[in-house]
């Protein structure tokens, strides 16, 4: 069987395709090392928790071991759930991209690292 020349330069670009999203990928998850999911939304913080309800030390302590072991269970959930959350999320952004002329891609990539910066400072 003969393969015509547009078929093949279709899934050479493909194969490219599908290997700069490896590479992407597993650059971004080596280089960012963010490995595991950390449970912490602002609500939950101890100290301001605590200052608001005017929890007495017993309180306190009793709050700390009631937020320690949902935090470890919601972490044990997400370590499961988060790599496919990442592969969707990339995938989405590739989408994204190539709807996007090099004007709006630099745009989006500032936008992108913006929200990095505000997703690590928050402690997410």
């Amino acid at each position: 069987m003969t393969v015509s020349l547009k078929t093949k330069a279709v899934l050479i670009c493909l194969l490219i395709f599908i290997a700069g999203f490896a590479c992407g990928f597993f650059a971004k998850s080596i280089l960012y090392n963010k490995s595991e999911y950390q449970f912490q939304h602002d609500f939950e913080k101890l100290e301001p928790l605590t200052k608001a309800l005017g929890l007495s030390d017993v309180q306190k302590a009793i709050l700390f071991n009631v937020l320690a072991e949902h935090k470890n269970e919601i972490n044990d959930i997400m370590k499961q759930v988060d790599p496919k959350i990442k592969i969707q999320l990339h995938m989405m952004r590739e989408n994204i991209r190539s709807i996007l002329d090099e004007n709006q891609k630099t745009i989006y990539a500032r936008l992108l690292k913006e929200y990095e910066i505000r997703q690590i400072d928050n402690g997410y």
